[in-house]
């Protein structure tokens, strides 16, 4: 859902919040994937019937890190990250 600009890019992400935009229970997880490196969860969660979640955990990337995320149903949730690039 994101990946951080080449360099000399960083971007600092303080939270992330997630939307379920359908009427049904969506399973949700977000993935931080270094450059060139393996995914690594940072975030899991069940979203109910349009509701809402918000992932805090301050992340500092580097240029082609990569924020990753899947649904149980397609396209049924909302991303919102809020942060800074910084060059």
């Amino acid at each position: 859902i994101y990946t951080c600009p080449a360099a000399p890019k960083t971007a600092d992400i303080d939270n992330i919040s997630l939307l379920n935009t359908v009427s049904s229970d969506v399973s949700v997880k977000l993935y931080f994937k270094a450059s060139g490196g393996t995914s690594r969860r940072i975030y899991k969660a069940v979203l109910g019937d349009e509701g809402t979640g918000l992932m805090e955990k301050r992340l500092t990337m580097e240029a082609a890190d990569i924020i990753e995320g899947e649904a149980s149903i397609g396209s049924a949730v909302d991303f919102v990250i809020s942060g800074v690039e910084n060059s």
